[in-house]
């Protein structure tokens, strides 16, 4: 009902693998007020039920969803039975019309934009390579506490790129031709 009440929710999926069309969804992380972010537990075996009861969130067109990459979370609900309706707002895209040349990754935007350093993800899992384990197998709360940071950090990078689109002109460029590709692309690559 929370997420209902909103005109614009940031949105993260946690899954168990960066392929969108393999990935199992462990969580979903929501936020709509800086600092303040929740995070939803998906157990083993429940995931297409659990995503099932955000499906009124996800399909109400009133609601912007924001995202970090949402052309991977768009897949990855998609493959849970999930379509997310726009309007839509996507700070990797807004980031990159802004400025192509640098990096484009959360945590570096994190850094350059708040002045603020997340949990890095190795430290849930651990480094690259045949060791690394799942994101299933880390402990709740840092996964919450991980999510939760994950969604609030892009709630705020939205609020400063929104400005800075609009001031550059750019914002017409991501509404009407960025945005609405991620649907038509995301739904060729499925």
């Amino acid at each position: 009902q929370n997420l209902l009440s909103q005109s614009s929710v940031c949105f993260d999926t946690e899954t168990t693998s960066l392929d969108p069309l393999e990935a199992q969804l462990i969580g979903l992380s929501f936020c709509y007020e800086k600092n303040k972010a929740y995070y939803v537990h998906v157990p083993e075996g429940e995931e297409k039920s659990i995503a099932k009861e955000f499906n009124a969130f996800f399909q109400n067109k009133s609601i912007e969803k924001i995202a970090q990459n949402l052309k991977y979370d768009y897949k990855v609900m998609a493959m849970h039975g999930i379509q997310i309706a726009g309007p839509y707002f996507d700070t990797m895209l807004a980031h990159y019309l802004l400025e192509p040349d640098q990096r484009h990754n959360m945590d570096a935007m994190s850094q350059n934009y708040l002045n603020y350093t997340p949990i890095s993800i190795e430290t849930l899992i651990g480094k690259k390579g045949k060791a690394q384990l799942s994101m299933r197998s880390a402990p709740l709360d840092k996964v919450s506490d991980y999510a939760c940071e994950d969604a609030d950090v892009t709630f705020q990078l939205k609020q400063l790129f929104q400005t800075e689109l609009e001031d550059t002109k750019l914002l017409m460029v991501l509404n009407e031709i960025e945005m609405p590709l991620i649907p038509v692309l995301s739904d060729m690559e499925i």
